[in-house]
């Protein structure tokens, strides 16, 4: 098996997502990492691979793709074998997990990005709005594993890979999370991944070091 060329930024949520999935179908990767913050991904040799200059990105022989979720299908795709349930080919067990990426895309993640992170990184207060919106996100993600091992049952998917990144926005969550003690069963059952660790070190490395950073540098 031929190395998949992956451009990242460690701490990246989508680019953890990617990572997740390659360590769980045992992919090997080349890795690429592009310091989003020097600005390496706006470099004229990465715009000649994606000229819309987005990390995660994966090479794989003369095929080139971005978007998180469009390359966590093609892993599983490809490298997954005839019935990989991390993205089962029965068409009603697919069409729970597009749904689950779906959500996440355009809801569960960018909650989780607006109205948890941007408030800690900015050093300010979330609104009321965005506190609604958390609280309602966390509910339904209790509500969905409610009597499910993982997001769509009780096997794990590339669902559960997307969604669990902005999950770990509790880490910084100034609420109660005991609220959601289904949720947070599911939480550490991917946490006691093997590979859990390795992959979001850097996420908590992130938040450690930026909490303390001294105001006027936020």
């Amino acid at each position: 098996m031929a190395n998949v060329e992956l451009y990242y930024f460690s701490p990246s949520g989508p680019c953890r997502s990617v990572l997740l999935t390659a360590k769980a179908l045992s992919v090997p990767l080349e890795l690429k990492h592009l310091h989003i913050w020097n600005k390496e991904h706006l470099s004229p040799e990465f715009t000649k691979i994606n000229p819309d200059q987005t990390v995660p990105t994966i090479k794989d022989g003369e095929f080139t793709l971005w978007e998180s979720r469009a390359i966590m299908r093609y892993l599983v795709g490809k490298y997954g074998g005839e019935d990989n349930s991390l993205y089962p080919r029965d068409l009603k067990k697919r069409a729970e997990v597009d749904r689950l990426l779906d959500y996440d895309l355009g809801v569960f993640y960018r909650t989780m990005l607006e109205c948890v992170w941007l408030p800690m990184k900015d050093r300010t207060e979330p609104t009321k709005e965005q506190e609604e919106k958390v609280v309602k996100a966390f509910t339904r993600i209790d509500t969905l594993v409610k009597d499910k091992k993982f997001l769509t049952g009780n096997n794990l998917t590339i669902a559960d890979f997307a969604i669990v990144i902005g999950f770990a926005a509790e880490y910084i969550y100034p609420g109660d999370m005991s609220k959601y003690p289904n949720a947070m069963a599911w939480y550490k059952r991917i946490q006691e991944l093997p590979y859990y660790k390795e992959v979001n070190q850097s996420y908590y490395d992130l938040v450690e070091s930026m909490k303390k950073r001294p105001a006027e540098q936020s």
